[in-house]
């Protein structure tokens, strides 16, 4: 029988494996590490997650409701008169030459108010106005939510300087015709005074007439 071939070949290949084991243990860092030991950056680390920050608690005051008593109002002069309906027994302060603030005596801070604004010297379109102002809620103002944006308003969420949270609505108006905006109004409020308000700024900017108006409607 020829077995000699068969054994050669077993032999050759122990002598090669215990020689590949032998290098490999050779090379073999067998060392100890020393020191204490430290996580190893993951690849791609989560980033943070801030938690959620509650509001503050809202004024207690009763809420704006829909139907409240109006009366006609007058605003500015000349070719810049304005001439609008206005809620009863609110009293009113200019902020600037073009711009006025109606609020309800006796109600807290964060509660209800109404701002008119005369912009027709900015020569922008309602569009623009409504681009510009929504640019500017998200640069100054924190937990901005557009809620909805139509062609000439605008509804929307913040949270204010004081931490509470606000439920406002906006409205530009063309009074001539010009397709440029002449006037913006904006009633801010709680979210118990969301149905007042919204029926407040209707009310006024369907009411309100540019210079020469001679007659006021109450809607």
């Amino acid at each position: 029988m020829n077995w000699r071939g068969p054994a050669v070949l077993v032999a050759l290949l122990a002598i090669g494996a215990g020689s590949g084991f032998a290098a490999s243990a050779q090379t073999r860092d067998a060392t100890l590490g020393e020191g204490v030991p430290s996580p190893v950056p993951a690849s791609r680390p989560d980033m943070p997650v801030e938690a959620p920050r509650p509001y503050e608690t809202d004024p207690d005051d009763p809420a704006l409701l829909p139907g409240i008593a109006m009366k006609p109002a007058t605003l500015g002069s000349g070719k810049f008169e304005i001439t609008f309906p206005a809620p009863v027994g609110w009293t009113t302060n200019a902020n600037a030459s073009n711009e006025w603030k109606w609020k309800k005596p006796g109600t807290s801070n964060n509660t209800y108010v109404m701002r008119i604004e005369q912009i027709n010297s900015q020569d922008i379109t309602i569009e623009d106005a409504i681009d510009i102002r929504i640019e500017r809620l998200r640069d100054e103002q924190e937990d901005v939510v557009i809620i909805e944006r139509g062609a000439d308003t605008l509804e929307y969420t913040y949270r204010s300087n004081e931490g509470n949270a606000r439920h406002s609505f906006m409205r530009w108006l063309d009074l001539d015709m010009s397709g440029q905006a002449d006037v913006e109004i904006v009633v801010h409020g709680r979210e118990v005074d969301v149905e007042g308000a919204e029926d407040l700024i209707r009310r006024v900017g369907d009411g309100m007439g540019g210079a020469g108006a001679t007659e006021i409607p109450l809607p």
